[in-house]
């Protein structure tokens, strides 16, 4: 099985396509958690039904799964289309230089499924957080799961950086904290506004 797995890769993803889909799926899950926890943190500070939040996250996880792979579509094929462009103006010494060759072309289908399933997995986070909790619980679950979750998706971003792990994880935190402020006192003041 590992044997079929591994001349799986070997014929599909070569390395610069590997760092892309890694680089697609830690960006996708990244996303997943903070968008869906803005949402359904956004819905909470409105004080909207259980049934509202359930469906106001599921359609902001399938929606954002959505775009982040159209856009992973996009933005690989325009990038593929260069190094195409690049490989076909190279001759023999430049070749050599540059080192672009056939197997070293990204695959823009490889990144946007990456992007969807890691985005998906991400949104689950605060989106069971959410869901499982009682109403008192909620808002504070949501925000303890999307840290934890957060910083998981730092540390693993973090593997072969030069950069400290307490500070890519710090980074990212803020980030989600920053986002889930804004939409939380967002939901309360329209909230707010709608029921008066």
């Amino acid at each position: 099985m590992l044997t079929t797995i591994k001349a799986w890769q070997d014929r599909y993803f070569h390395f610069w396509d590997r760092l892309n889909v890694l680089r697609a799926g830690i960006l996708g899950a990244n996303d997943g958690i903070i968008s869906v926890s803005g949402i359904v943190l956004g819905a909470v500070g409105a004080d909207l039904s259980a049934t509202t939040l359930f469906i106001s996250g599921i359609s902001g996880m399938l929606a954002g799964a959505c775009s982040m792979a159209g856009g992973e579509y996009v933005s690989v094929s325009a990038q593929k289309e260069v190094q195409l462009s690049k490989l076909g103006h190279t001759t023999g010494a430049d070749l050599t230089q540059t080192r672009l060759r056939e197997i070293d072309l990204l695959n823009p289908l490889h990144a946007a499924a990456t992007s969807f399933v890691s985005f998906i997995l991400g949104a689950l986070i605060p989106l069971l957080a959410i869901s499982l909790s009682t109403p008192a619980w909620r808002l504070v679950n949501t925000i303890l799961a999307m840290v934890v979750a957060l910083s998981l998706n730092a540390t693993v971003s973090a593997q072969h950086a030069a950069v400290s792990l307490p500070k890519v994880i710090l980074r990212n935190v803020l980030v989600g904290v920053a986002t889930a402020l804004i939409t939380f006192l967002m939901g309360t003041l329209l909230g707010g506004n709608i029921a008066g």
